[in-house]
């Protein structure tokens, strides 16, 4: 998810029907500029080169259990239509990217599900499989803590946090922020008990392995 604000302007977003490597771009009607989400700045207009700013508030859930969680959330449709089983089934099972795409690094199958990121300038990503049940990684300098439930469907959020100093530890079974001694909470996906700023939400993609390293060739894969 990213930031409407940019200029002192507020952007509306729209596909601009282009796609790089497989990916979406989109385009702002303020300006024209284009915005291709994997790779993290403009390509082209009038912000041209400028990034792309990360919000982490991004939630992958079931209908059902958005509805039962907001039960008078409101559906934004086009006139009334509805999709009969899943549009998408192919795509999942197939081994290539779409259209083809495969992935040029090796070091991962082309469509290996991963949760990618930034920090600075440098590009991570981890596969999502050695982050079930949960995992801390050192990340330039920052301490990164990333959690999926064992059994979570591929199109669910990974939960994912940054901080600084002595980081995370798994400890009887419950995952710790060492400085606060906050405890991550696997039902919410939250820690409870840091005070604010202690412990940071960390912004990401999960992804498929091509369409991350199509757009971003020197990433660094943690382990």
């Amino acid at each position: 998810m990213y930031s409407r604000a940019y200029g002192g302007r507020e952007l509306n977003f729209e596909a601009s029907g282009g796609l790089i490597n497989a990916s979406l771009v989109m385009q702002d009607r303020e300006t024209s500029s284009y915005w291709p989400l994997m790779s993290g700045k403009s390509l082209a207009g009038e912000y041209e080169g400028t990034p792309l700013e990360e919000l982490p508030t991004g939630e992958k859930v079931r209908w059902r259990e958005w509805k039962a969680a907001h039960p008078d959330t409101l559906v934004l449709s086009v006139n009334g239509r509805q999709h009969a089983g899943d549009a998408y089934a192919s795509y999942w099972t197939d081994p290539d990217g779409f259209s083809g795409f495969t992935a040029e690094d090796d070091r991962l199958e082309t469509k290996t599900p991963i949760y990618a990121f930034r920090s600075g300038d440098v590009s991570y990503a981890v596969e999502l499989a050695k982050v079930s049940g949960g995992h801390s990684f050192d990340a330039d300098g920052k301490q990164i803590f990333l959690y999926r439930k064992p059994n979570d469907p591929l199109f669910a959020s990974t939960a994912a946090y940054m901080t600084s100093g002595a980081g995370f530890v798994e400890r009887d079974g419950i995952w710790v922020h060492v400085d606060s001694g906050a405890t991550f909470d696997d039902a919410s996906g939250e820690f409870t008990g840091a005070a604010p700023g202690e412990i940071e939400r960390l912004p990401g993609f999960d992804t498929f392995w091509y369409n991350w390293s199509l757009t971003n060739p020197d990433t660094e894969l943690l382990e």
